[in-house]
């Protein structure tokens, strides 16, 4: 799973919220490695059928080292950009400031219907997600990204007022963080 950064470039004005260009980066480099590995055993050895796990792990890394997925908040254009696909072949969607209601940060355990008490659990895991939330009738969401609870450990609530901040919008949080203390610990 990736982990996302918020990154501003101050010289396009613009910030880019997706995974970070080092993990891209060593998944590049660790494929090129295991693919010199590959053609210098094919060359030693000749084919074999272990050789197809060095093959499928090298075409692994390569498909993290090119997909895309990243929102771009863009000052100039006054928009939100999404970007995502592999490579040169990506799918760009514009969301105009004017058109975007607000940015929100929502909160939901898997499996709870909605209306239910929210309690996190073992099984039942508690999620963020942050979208866009549109103007309009029909008020159409847009999710930026949905992760769990715990793995987010605050960064996604602390990531989510400074992009509603860049972008001069509105900003909503449904609940707080959950947050679990131990009173044993603390006494």
């Amino acid at each position: 799973m990736f982990t996302y950064n918020l990154k501003e470039k101050e010289k396009k004005d613009i910030a880019v919220y997706g995974p970070s260009k080092l993990l891209k980066a060593i998944c590049g480099i660790f494929a090129l490695f295991i693919l010199i590995g590959f053609f210098i055993a094919l060359s030693e050895e000749g084919w074999q059928s272990r050789d197809i796990l060095p093959l499928i792990i090298c075409f692994l890394l390569l498909l993290v080292a090119l997909y895309r997925d990243e929102w771009i908040i863009s000052n100039r254009d006054k928009a939100f950009i999404s970007i995502w696909g592999f490579g040169p072949f990506v799918k760009k969607d514009y969301y105009k400031y004017d058109d975007i209601k607000r940015i929100e940060l929502t909160h939901f355990v898997k499996g709870i219907h909605a209306s239910m008490e929210q309690k996190s659990t073992l099984t039942h895991k508690a999620y963020c997600v942050l979208s866009i939330k549109m103007k309009g009738e029909e008020e159409e969401k847009h999710d930026i990204e949905i992760i769990p609870e715990k793995s987010s450990a605050g960064k996604i609530e602390h990531l989510a007022p400074l992009m509603a901040a860049y972008a001069g919008l509105e900003y909503f949080v449904d609940r707080p963080r959950e947050v679990k203390v131990d009173i044993k610990r603390i006494f």
